[in-house]
């Protein structure tokens, strides 16, 4: 085509190189890569899809054994402080279980012997208990049959002390005495009672004195009074045991009691 003075057209000039198309880290040039066949493609995708589906095949199969693994040594762990701790509660009550047993096994002869030791020290101060209050009651029948051979009006002094506790009126009044205390009471020569009658009885120890009235017969002698207080030092001692006293302080304490209520 012939262009007229002072016209022009453009005029598109050729690439000084062909065009590069990157794949997969090779450089294709345009010409090349349009040459490519089709099936290529399909057999690269193919293949990079298979190596995803290995790749997570292993990932899956890796973390499975890695959890496994971690799974087991937390159960071995924990297994163990729970095997370790029931173990040993267990070997804790199977040992106090066995050390209790050989204690008591080993303690038995020696519990025995002790209830042996104290029954026979139990017996042996009721023994010496019952001892003292013998003891006291012989002392204390000297003390008080000398102090009335000494002082026979004191008998007289018991029939009133007695009378006066005596129901009904004490108009006719018999009193038995022993022969020997009457004789010291008439020796005396004191002044009694019309309404009584003393009466020499063998049957009567010294001391004794029996008074017989129209409604009522009483014992108004000191062995009576002297075994009243001796019941009541019995259950002091043999009962009710607090503290043992000496046989010389239980003797003092029955005599002067006993010498009380006669001189009242």
């Amino acid at each position: 085509m012939q262009l007229n003075p002072g016209e022009y057209r453009s005029h598109r000039f050729p690439p000084m190189v062909k065009p590069v198309v990157q794949h997969e880290g090779v450089s294709q040039d345009a010409d090349s890569y349009v040459a490519q066949p089709e099936f290529n493609t399909k057999e690269h995708q193919a293949a990079l899809q298979k190596q995803l589906e290995e790749g997570f095949q292993q990932g899956l199969q890796r973390g499975h054994e890695e959890g496994l693994r971690q799974g087991v040594e937390q159960g071995r762990q924990q297994g163990f402080t729970l095997g370790q701790q029931d173990g040993f509660q267990q070997g804790y009550t199977k040992g106090e279980s066995q050390g209790r047993e050989k204690y008591e096994s080993v303690i038995a002869p020696v519990q025995a012997l002790q209830a042996q030791i104290q029954q026979w020290q139990d017996e042996r101060e009721h023994a010496q208990r019952e001892q003292i209050c013998s003891l006291v009651q012989k002392v204390a029948q000297q003390v008080i049959r000398a102090e009335l051979t000494l002082m026979p009006q004191q008998i007289l002094a018991l029939v009133e002390e007695t009378l006066d506790s005596m129901p009904g009126s004490s108009d006719k009044v018999v009193i038995h005495l022993n022969p020997q205390d009457l004789e010291r009471i008439t020796n005396l020569n004191p002044t009694l009672h019309p309404s009584w009658k003393l009466v020499a009885n063998k049957e009567m120890p010294i001391g004794g004195v029996q008074l017989v009235t129209d409604h009522a017969e009483a014992d108004a002698s000191s062995d009576a009074r002297l075994e009243a207080c001796m019941e009541t030092l019995r259950e002091h001692l043999l009962e009710n045991p607090v503290q043992q006293p000496s046989a010389t302080e239980t003797s003092h304490s029955v005599t002067a009691a006993t010498a009380e209520s006669l001189s009242e």
